[in-house]
């Protein structure tokens, strides 16, 4: 997937327009991890080898796109030095994009679970578990994006919700995989297979939630880390 990334904020003058520069790289890279997210699990589900390739290739972009973010939030932070909440801020995209590049090596791992030899028959109840959890999780995270971009606590309180019925997913694929793996031994593979593909979605849920607390942290000055008993949500 080729994308046009916005003007490099050394390029920009004002304060303001640079930030908007750090947003809109910021939500590029999140809709393709997004996309990656789903695009990997369905490559799993058919068994398609040349879509997990180009989840592979995603990936790359998803890298590349994230390195030079960091490096824009770092120049902006040099040439600006700004305070208080708009430090915050600068300082929340670079942390949360770290978190959209983590998720994109998930969605990379559950594609290279199909370029291998091996080819797995799943029934129709695991395929319907992981399609739903992958749009879950694909949700989830370009919430978070949104929260982020958009200044939303209240999208950011939603993405931290919405992992408790991820969570719920991943035990349901954990439950049932380990319930056929005592059942049939032969298809040991693709028991594990199911399993280690849930814990990767799962995984990319963790990071949503991530994003999510960095937002109430540049909003408020919530630590992140600490909203996950309940701080800062009230």
């Amino acid at each position: 997937m080729s994308m046009t990334m916005a003007p490099h904020p050394h390029l920009l003058k004002s304060f303001d327009a640079a930030l908007q520069v750090l947003r809109q790289s910021f939500q590029q890279i999140g809709d393709m991890a997004a996309e990656n997210c789903v695009l990997a699990t369905s490559a799993y589900l058919a068994n398609d080898e040349a879509r997990a390739l180009e989840a592979v290739n995603l990936d790359l972009d998803v890298d590349r796109a994230f390195e030079q973010l960091r490096a824009d939030c770092f120049d902006v932070l040099l040439r600006f030095q700004p305070v208080a909440k708009d430090l915050r801020l600068v300082m929340g995209i670079e942390h949360a994009v770290g978190n959209l590049e983590r998720a994109g090596d998930h969605a990379k791992a559950i594609a290279r679970h199909v370029i291998a030899p091996q080819k797995r028959n799943l029934a129709q109840d695991d395929r319907d578990r992981l399609q739903e959890m992958s749009a879950l999780v694909a949700h989830t995270l370009k919430s978070s994006v949104t929260a982020m971009t958009e200044h939303s606590t209240e999208t950011a309180k939603e993405v931290l919700s919405a992992d408790l019925r991820v969570d719920a997913y991943r035990d349901a694929v954990f439950d049932a995989s380990i319930v056929a793996l005592q059942r049939d031994a032969a298809h040991a593979h693709d028991h594990i297979g199911r399993i280690l593909v849930a814990a990767a979605l799962e995984r990319i849920g963790d990071h949503a939630t991530n994003i999510a607390e960095e937002v109430l942290f540049v909003s408020r000055g919530v630590s992140p880390g600490a909203t996950r008993t309940g701080s800062g949500l009230g």
